[in-house]
């Protein structure tokens, strides 16, 4: 999975986007069927905010999905962010989310 970080307002070092290329592996994974998938990882937010808003936008196939979220932690968000993913890719699937879930 080919996976693109950008945090335009914000500086991330090289322990903050390995740590979230790591949350998005479960992504990778799932889609392991899949030769070409792409991820690009927005965390916008200003050292003086509070929060941080999170966007990604994953390619695979003919799909495009999309989840945002925002926490005071830039990897929480991204976690929850990976999650809706995961449900929307599970929706997705043939046979739904319990399919997948119970390994059939």
């Amino acid at each position: 999975m080919q996976i693109n970080v950008s945090s335009p307002g914000e500086h991330l070092d090289s322990d903050d986007v390995n740590g979230i290329e790591q949350d998005l592996s479960k992504i990778d994974r799932r889609l392991s069927d899949y030769r070409d998938v792409r991820a690009e990882v927005r965390v916008n937010g200003k050292a003086t905010a509070p929060e941080h808003n999170v966007v990604i936008e994953l390619h695979y196939g003919r799909n495009h999905l999309f989840a945002r979220d925002h926490s005071r932690d830039a990897r929480q968000a991204v976690r929850a962010a990976r999650d809706e993913l995961l449900r929307q890719i599970n929706d997705r699937s043939r046979g739904g989310h319990s399919s997948f879930a119970k390994g059939t």
